[in-house]
């Protein structure tokens, strides 16, 4: 798909996790793993990385993608996220764009293919977000929000909410510069199972993470 091109948004630095983009992980790092399956699904694929870290911008360059050093000011914890995606758009010169996050280091190609395959086949969605199924009996401030308790259903029977997981969002580049989103109203759900449903914001979870990638290595 010569139309689309895959953005990988990092910072330098983390606040829960020291240069968790960056530090080693498995025998690579969240970044480059990333880098790595793009060009695993297309090894002709337009990426584009911004960044305000040197060490992820000089790894974009070793794997051939356009480089954008980004403005400090749209690298910070204070500013709305519909502003860095509206400066991102604005440097896409593509129809479409696939944004994926290096904290989801365990999406399979497969998934990453066929979440592009059924993108472009279908009319009916202008986006398409991998999502996490929740079937779990959940509450909020005191009160049951999915099932009845007087009736304690299955927990195979509560209805499935979808959470965000942000492995995958695919939409066009001029919805992402109008409206500051990647998820539309309109959009597919496309559920992931674990462990490609890990996101790694926490420690714990690098920690995990690190143990399922370095067995994947060994095995």
């Amino acid at each position: 798909m010569n139309d689309l091109t895959y953005i990988i948004a990092t910072r330098k630095g983390s606040k829960r996790i020291k240069n968790k983009n960056t530090r080693k992980f498995g025998d690579s790092s969240l970044l480059e793993i990333k880098l790595k399956q793009i060009r695993r699904v297309d090894k002709k694929a337009k990426i584009f990385l911004s960044s305000n870290c040197d060490v992820s911008l000089k790894l974009g360059v070793k794997y051939g993608a356009k480089i954008d050093r980004r403005l400090e000011k749209f690298a910070t914890d204070h500013v709305p996220m519909r502003d860095v995606y509206k400066y991102l758009a604005n440097k896409i010169e593509t129809k479409y764009a696939c944004y994926l996050h290096v904290t989801s280091p365990f999406l399979k190609d497969r998934t990453l293919q066929n979440a592009k395959r059924f993108f472009f086949k279908q009319k009916k969605f202008n986006c398409l977000a991998s999502v996490t199924e929740v079937k779990e009996y959940l509450w909020y401030k005191n009160k049951a929000l999915n099932y009845n308790p007087k009736k304690h259903p299955r927990s195979q029977d509560l209805p499935s909410y979808y959470g965000i997981n942000f492995a995958i969002n695919i939409f066009s580049t001029e919805f992402m510069k109008k409206k500051g989103r990647i998820i539309g109203e309109k959009f597919y759900p496309l559920v992931l199972r674990h462990p490609e449903t890990l996101d790694i914001d926490h420690q714990w979870q690098f920690d995990i993470g690190n143990i399922i990638a370095n067995q994947k290595n060994t095995n």
